[in-house]
């Protein structure tokens, strides 16, 4: 198959990920990886990532499932969000390890194992008395307030079917300094030991959630120092030395946003007050990040924006060209084709001149871009995806 028979589309490479994965064993000995699976739930994607060892952060009973079909084990899926429903509970019970996101959750689990005659070892989602890097602790919709360990004990103490044997603890996504992920790693390890001395709850895992970003903007931005941040867990080490627990880290989009590239075709192009836009099927209907950026970039007129994961990250996350061999270069805005002006692929960006039936490339689309797009809105066909492999394409 050649390019211009599969657009629109989103094509993963295999040996990206496969040597980001190898990256982040290689770099961060110690740790066990969980892939969060709604970063990119492409089967062949998971398949791959499974293939190296690396479990799953789910973030639903069908994740879990999809988990176990791709190969990973079930004590190596982790299940963790907020506002499992006992539906959600039961669907998921006995593939994974379950973490409870609050005090209401783990009362349902005691149902269910006093009801089925189990004993059930799950971890806890924690919601923190530091924060990762500056600023202050504030609301949060996630885990338990360590505020709230009173109301946590007596809580623990009415589930004697549910044995507490981990915790997990996220605080924030995209984050590229090693000092402040490193710091952020030794704060939980504290908190964990302080649980098993407060609560009595064993720690056979911690899982420290993400936090390790992947660069979007090249020009601004410089790679998480991986070695560093290895040096600074040695004191997590350390801490461990009495704990044993099984260290875990989440990928979050490390390992596949770089892997991705969507496609799409210059269906129309015209001019409008001195402006060019190229015209492709499949804007932000298949693609929403984009579109998200350059409304973010609209209304913010150059003043600094921060994150607002996982729908958008910085100013320039993008790089959008055309592949075709012109020597002329022109700026152009590329827009979908939808009935709203929002629909923007980028605004004003230098590329080679273009024609009509020119295939558009969007780089960064290997994570929360197929999944995360309203892909029925207009009723327009949907983009395929594929994992390039050494001798083709992988579908399913």
């Amino acid at each position: 198959m050649e390019l211009k028979d599969l657009v629109p589309c989103y094509i993963y490479d295999k040996k990206t990920i496969d040597d980001a994965c190898e990256e982040l064993k290689r770099e961060l000995p110690g740790f066990d990886f969980l892939y969060s699976i709604k970063a990119n739930p492409f089967v062949p994607v998971v398949r791959t990532i499974a293939g190296h060892g690396f479990g799953a952060d789910a973030a639903s009973w069908r994740e879990v499932e999809e988990s176990l079909a791709c190969g990973m084990k079930k004590e190596d899926i982790y299940y963790s969000c907020p506002g499992k429903s006992e539906k959600d509970l039961r669907n998921a019970w006995g593939k994974c390890v379950l973490v409870a996101d609050s005090l209401n959750e783990l009362k349902l689990i005691q149902k269910i194992a006093a009801e089925k005659g189990e004993k059930v070892t799950v971890g806890l989602r924690v919601h923190p008395l530091y924060v990762m890097g500056s600023g202050t602790q504030g609301p949060s919709k996630f885990g338990v307030d360590l505020e709230q360990l009173d109301e946590l004990k007596k809580v623990i103490g009415e589930c004697p079917d549910v044995r507490i044997a981990g915790m997990h603890v996220h605080l924030r996504s995209q984050v590229l300094d090693a000092e402040t992920i490193g710091q952020y790693y030794i704060d939980t390890m504290k908190t964990a030991v302080m649980l098993r001395e407060e609560c009595g709850a064993d720690m056979e895992f911690v899982n420290f959630g993400s936090g390790i970003g992947t660069v979007y903007d090249h020009v601004k931005e410089t790679p998480v120092d991986l070695a560093k941040l290895r040096e600074k867990s040695t004191e997590l080490m350390e801490l461990n030395l009495d704990l044993k627990a099984r260290l875990l880290i989440e990928t979050g989009r490390f390992v596949v946003c770089h892997a991705g590239t969507y496609y799409t075709r210059v269906v129309d192009k015209k001019t409008s007050h001195g402006v060019t836009y190229l015209i492709v099927p499949n804007g932000m209907n298949s693609f929403l990040r984009p579109a998200i950026a350059s409304l973010v970039n609209n209304v913010a007129k150059g003043q600094p924006v921060p994150g607002m994961e996982p729908l958008y990250t910085n100013s320039n996350e993008f790089e959008v060209k055309v592949l075709n061999d012109s020597a002329e270069q022109e700026t152009v805005s590329v827009v979908g084709s939808l009935c709203t002006a929002l629909d923007v692929i980028k605004n004003s960006v230098t590329m080679n001149k273009a024609e009509i039936g020119d295939i558009v490339a969007v780089t960064n689309a290997g994570s929360y871009a197929f999944p995360l797009s309203p892909q029925f809105f207009s009723s327009h066909s949907i983009p395929e995806q594929y994992l390039k492999t050494d001798t083709g394409y992988e579908t399913e």
